[in-house]
């Protein structure tokens, strides 16, 4: 048993050498040469020698490349003059799904204990943490129709809220609400991203009465920060809890509030149900000046009101229709008291949108409204309905 074990160890080592492509003495004094890869790439450049398995390139400009000896097919003095295509010789490629419900589409190189090697399918190297991969599925180049071009790129946001979806990791997002809210979000690690919002410096919508009532709501004249954590306790069930902090206007005595929120989101990326409940601390204050006769040479008297704390909950829904077009509905409860300035008169805030996902961006278009409670109006109505209008943009390589 020793024997054929020994045996098979030494056919192994062989094997292993002989698919390891080994650089000459001519190699090593050429000024420059071509390494052939086995994905169809070409690497230019000095060889300087080879370690084991590994060979040393310097590229023009004094750059330095270690390439594994196993991915070289050949090594000449002139450029090829015919390269492989990134895809396979069979016609067939691989879909990668992930946890969050994103796909990849190329060839796998290779895999150790800390990263995914894959190559797309227009050439490019990806890498990804093993444990974020849910499945690999092959697909024929033949009768394969893109099935991640037009999905939902941006899962973390519905409307006037969000899900427990996290950023992507390394990715920059942006969304534009009304051409007056900015949004910037960054996913620092799989687990944690930051944020940061401003509003754009039109004049005349600051001060317009459909922001200053209804639409300030959401769409403060102010800016804010944001962190986010997030945790993913089952495929289908992703947990996350984030704070703000911002400086409302108006506010003379500069006391800001921060806002918690805790989220729960059940299903994939595409289609999910969003349950969430949030907090708004603050110890801000407005005041009011009463003014008396003009002809009176009383001083005008002042009376400060402080802003009570605010609770909410969320119901938010994301639905994928077809290939380019996604359903959301966002929709708020409003828990503490109400009435303390014109923005705060609604018990709950409705909306409705479709989402025209691309490659790389996003239009939202739908209908925002708040219901006002009891004897409170807003340009004289119980509920105010307006147009959503929102651009989401995926910053970076796709």
């Amino acid at each position: 048993m020793k024997t054929v074990l020994f045996c098979l160890l030494m056919l192994s080592v062989y094997v292993g050498a002989a698919q390891s492509f080994t650089i000459t003495p001519q190699d090593t004094q050429r000024r420059e040469s071509f390494l052939l890869m086995r994905d169809g790439t070409v690497l230019k450049g000095r060889i300087l020698r080879q370690d084991s398995s590994i060979i040393s390139v310097r590229r023009r400009g004094g750059d330095m490349s270690f390439v594994e000896a196993d991915q070289v097919v050949s090594v000449s003095d002139k450029q090829p003059e015919e390269m492989r295509s990134a895809e396979p010789a069979n016609g067939s490629y691989q879909v990668f799904v992930f946890r969050d419900g994103t796909q990849v589409e190329g060839t796998f190189v290779k895999r150790d204990s800390t990263m995914i090697t894959v190559r797309k399918r227009n050439g490019k190297l990806t890498y990804f943490e093993p444990e974020l991969l849910l499945k690999a599925d092959s697909v024929s180049t033949l009768t394969a129709v893109p099935v991640n071009k037009y999905r939902n790129r941006f899962p973390t946001w519905m409307l006037t809220g969000q899900t427990a979806y996290n950023p992507e990791k390394g990715r920059f997002y942006y969304r534009n609400t009304w051409l007056l809210l900015n949004e910037f979000t960054y996913g620092v690690t799989k687990f944690w991203s930051v944020g940061a919002n401003f509003v754009s410096p039109i004049p005349y919508l600051l001060v317009g009465p459909q922001y200053v009532t209804g639409g300030a709501v959401y769409v403060q004249n102010n800016t804010s920060i944001n962190t986010r954590l997030n945790a993913t306790l089952d495929q289908n069930v992703h947990l996350a809890v984030i704070a703000s902090y911002r400086q409302p206007y108006g506010f003379p005595q500069g006391r800001g509030e921060g806002t918690f929120r805790g989220l729960l989101t059940l299903g994939s990326s595409q289609n999910n149900l969003t349950l969430g409940y949030t907090f708004v601390g603050t110890r801000a204050q407005i005041q009011y000046t009463y003014y008396y006769d003009p002809y009176s040479s009383a001083a005008p008297s002042y009376n400060t009101y402080s802003i009570p704390n605010q609770e909410f909950l969320t119901i938010g829904m994301v639905q994928k229709l077809s290939r380019g077009l996604t359903l959301l509905s966002d929709n708020q409860i409003r828990l503490g008291s109400i009435g303390f300035r014109p923005d705060s008169y609604w018990r709950t805030a409705l909306s409705a949108a479709l989402r025209i996902d691309r490659p790389r961006h996003a239009f939202d278009l739908g209908l925002l409204g708040y219901v006002n409670i009891g004897e409170y109006r807003v340009n004289g109505k119980h509920v105010n309905i307006m147009p959503y209008v929102a651009y989401n943009l995926l910053i970076g390589k796709p």
